[in-house]
């Protein structure tokens, strides 16, 4: 099966078999090493321990949960369910953590509890009229000259969509269902690779909703294209026969998303960050600093001076832009109004 997914044959060796997965994604050796370990194969001290670091990864993030408050309101996407779906002794590894909180209280509560240790960054981004948040912890990993940061990312709506597709802000009630559209939205931000074909096929072992229940579902999330390109994706690999029926009827509906795509896109234009917060497009955050304890806050405000905005947080004062790069000038224009707006506020503090 790992062979048919990577285009690699068995006359070609395990170290070829490492290579492709290293090439396909970089949890993806992690996973073909547990298979190797799995099937009695001898591995050496360095793949041994590669696989050990993934493991210690996987259980930081299960220690990372087990620190939040018994109260805390948050709900887990993707990562340890579809885990839950792969055999024994198959180790599917963790990137990250995502998590959907049920509002803007919770999510600075639970980043108040995972803040110790302080992360290295914070990283903020506002989404849609509804100003949904999506707030990205980042951590050292152990080997930082060998894998990605620890990465924990909350969010008020679970499904954030594109220029295309709306957000959604709760997933299918149904797990299995909400582990299919996860996937499949992860289709509108990159190509789907292996790892995703191994995944919807592990969970087709869990049964398969009813297709009607099924396709009703992925067109009410607006996925239609999305779903029947992972299914045929999955399919060139591996079998997926419980889902493949529902293509002929997932295709009409898949033609008429991409043609509400179509008709509802708005040419892209370079807009202003006042017009961004009024259409609703995405806006990250650039950290200008800390916000001084006598200007306490639980939930963010936006404070806007001519086409700009900061984004005042719990957790800090940032500068929204749309953009990739922002000139120095602008940068410093924006620490320039921060200062103005801590000194009123301090202001303001001595006189009550």
């Amino acid at each position: 099966m790992l062979y048919e997914l990577f285009s690699s044959g068995p006359d070609e060796g395990l170290g070829r078999l490492m290579h492709a997965a290293r090439q396909a994604h970089y949890t993806l050796p992690f996973l073909v090493l547990s298979v190797i370990e799995r099937e009695g194969v001898a591995m050496g001290p360095a793949a041994t321990g590669e696989l050990a670091r993934a493991r210690r990864r996987s259980a930081h993030y299960r220690d990372v949960l087990g620190r939040l408050a018994a109260d805390a309101e948050f709900t887990v996407l993707k990562g340890p369910s579809l885990a839950s779906a792969y055999p024994s002794g198959v180790f599917r590894p963790q990137g990250d953590i995502d998590l959907l909180v049920p509002d803007e209280e919770q999510l600075w509560r639970i980043v108040g509890d995972l803040s110790d240790p302080a992360p290295a960054a914070v990283w903020v981004t506002v989404l849609g009229q509804e100003r949904h948040l999506l707030v990205t912890l980042v951590w050292p990993p152990e080997e930082p000259l060998l894998d990605p940061e620890y990465r924990v990312e909350l969010s008020t709506a679970a499904l954030l969509g594109n220029a295309e597709v709306p957000i959604r802000v709760h997933p299918p009630e149904d797990p299995w269902l909400s582990n299919l559209v996860c996937l499949a939205e992860e289709r509108l931000q990159r190509a789907f690779h292996p790892r995703d074909a191994l995944d919807l096929y592990m969970l087709t072992g869990q049964g398969v909703p009813a297709l009607a229940d099924l396709v009703r579902t992925v067109v009410d999330f607006r996925l239609a294209p999305e779903v029947a390109e992972l299914v045929r994706y999955t399919a060139a690999f591996l079998p997926v026969d419980g889902l493949t029926g529902m293509l002929p009827a997932l295709d009409g509906k898949a033609d008429a998303e991409r043609e509400r795509r179509r008709a509802e896109s708005v040419p892209p234009t370079s807009a202003t960050t006042a017009e961004s917060l009024g259409s609703g497009a995405p806006l990250h955050g650039i950290r200008l600093g800390r916000v001084p304890s006598s200007v306490a806050m639980s939930r963010a405000r936006i404070h806007r001076y001519g086409d700009e905005a900061l984004l005042l947080t719990p957790v800090g004062a940032y500068l929204l832009v749309g953009e990739a790069l922002v000139s120095p000038e602008r940068y410093e224009a924006a620490h320039t109004e921060l200062a103005g707006l801590l000194v009123s506020a301090d202001a303001d503090a001595t006189r009550s």
